[in-house]
């Protein structure tokens, strides 16, 4: 697998007069794309606490890599750092940040490396190549995914993992004494701990969850307490037209999850997958190969 290190100026989306920088990984298969070839890009949103590693993560072995899994598969991946979270920018004063300006960079993000990837800019690609982009959101980067996609329109796909617009199901934690806690703004470290039973199934080795806890990014409070407004993108998801997929683990945040498509009327075609074998993080889950190869199958219909 392939891949390279970028970053893009977003300043200009910001209101702070400070530089602000979006980070990103995009992975691509080892074999060259030949002239003609169709190409299928799928950019990767992150969730709360995360960051773009939870798509490739280097401190965990290849088998929990969602990039590699693609690009064996012949896809490219980009996986990007939430402004505010991973390696990009935290634009002070926090509270600053919107849901708007954090998906706004998104969409720069993946403009820009869209029309790179057309121009031949990088991974020997033909200039001639055909590119279809698709988006795939995990948990709070699913709210985002769908916000994104209401409002510019950046995906010919959506794929919507683990979010749910009902309110949360947060396990153990009680939803209103977390928003409490978040009053005081800024970067905050998540409670995993309290989170524990939702996000894993007893059977993800204790080593891998201690591995992936230590690796754990702030999250911008502005994320988390849109995350816990229950209708936050219900408007953002009614304007959805593209082909959508909806993803949940057995063990997950929607507490009706069939009722999760209705949120989506315009979407062009809609389809709901429940994971076995797996709680919210997916991609640690034992049955992850089950979820990414729905992943691959539903990109190959749509």
């Amino acid at each position: 697998m392939r891949h390279v290190e970028l970053a893009w100026d977003i300043s200009h989306l910001t209101p702070s007069s400070a530089p602000a920088t979006l980070t990103g990984s995009l992975f691509a298969p080892d074999t060259a794309f030949t002239s003609g070839q169709p190409v299928n890009l799928l950019v990767c949103l992150h969730g709360g606490s995360c960051s773009r590693q939870y798509y490739h993560p280097t401190y965990l072995d290849h088998s929990y890599s969602f990039a590699r899994f693609m690009t064996d598969r012949h896809y490219l991946i980009l996986a990007l750092d939430n402004l505010g979270m991973g390696n990009s920018s935290r634009p002070e004063p926090e509270k600053h940040l919107s849901l708007d300006m954090i998906a706004a960079a998104n969409d720069f993000a993946t403009r820009q490396t869209a029309a790179a990837l057309l121009d031949g800019e990088w991974l020997d690609m033909s200039a001639h190549s055909a590119l279809s982009i698709s988006g795939l959101g995990h948990s709070m980067g699913g709210m985002l995914g769908v916000y994104q996609q209401g409002r510019f329109q950046s995906f010919e796909r959506l794929i919507v993992a683990g979010w749910s617009n009902l309110p949360l199901e947060l396990g153990d934690t009680d939803a209103a004494n977390l928003r409490a806690s978040l009053a005081q703004g800024g970067y905050i470290p998540t409670d995993r701990q309290s989170l524990h039973s939702l996000f894993h199934m007893p059977d993800v080795p204790v080593d891998v969850i201690a591995a992936d806890n230590q690796n754990a990014s702030l999250t911008p409070v502005t994320l988390a307490l849109a995350a816990l407004t229950p209708g936050i993108v219900v408007r953002e998801a009614a304007a959805i037209s593209c082909p959508l997929l909806l993803l949940y683990g057995e063990l997950d945040v929607s507490p009706d999850m069939q009722r999760e498509p209705t949120f989506y009327p315009k979407a062009s075609s809609r389809a709901l997958k429940r994971i076995g074998q797996a709680a919210h993080m997916h991609n640690l889950a034992s049955s992850r190969l089950t979820a990414w190869q729905s992943i691959d199958e539903w990109l190959r219909e749509h």
